[in-house]
């Protein structure tokens, strides 16, 4: 199963890069929870459901006069669990400030679909990847 999880979690970057964001909401399980940690994120905060995380995310996008986030590496972390690594760029609106930032997020599968998705700093992710949890 973690072979097929990691290609979910792939599938689920290669819609983001293209800005697919409603059509990746088919790789999300109903009782679907996103978790953006304070260590990574200036609006921490926890949502629940596809739609209102997307539209949370979007609205977080909205910030941004450039953004990307680029998948450096997707670690199996035991049969339901994928850690990936994660490189964030973009250049604020308001502040035309530049960032890139290595983070990480933690996902959590059952039955191929995406239950948890923990948005986290790069040393919590790697940590949960060498644990085998998140």
């Amino acid at each position: 199963m973690s072979r097929q999880n990691v290609n979910t979690v792939r599938r689920l970057f290669e819609y983001w890069e293209r800005g697919e964001w409603r059509a990746s909401a088919e790789l999300f399980h109903p009782e679907f929870e996103a978790i953006f940690s304070a260590g990574a994120f200036p609006d921490p905060g926890t949502y629940h459901g596809a739609r209102s995380t997307l539209d949370a995310w979007r609205q977080w996008l909205d910030a941004w006069e450039e953004f990307s986030l680029e998948l450096e590496d997707a670690i199996p972390a035991g049969d339901e669990k994928v850690v990936v690594l994660n490189r964030l760029r973009g250049r604020g609106k308001a502040s035309g400030i530049a960032i890139d930032s290595e983070v990480g997020c933690i996902f959590e599968l059952d039955g191929g679909r995406i239950v948890r998705m923990t948005f986290c700093d790069r040393r919590q992710a790697l940590e949960a990847a060498r644990s085998g949890d998140g």
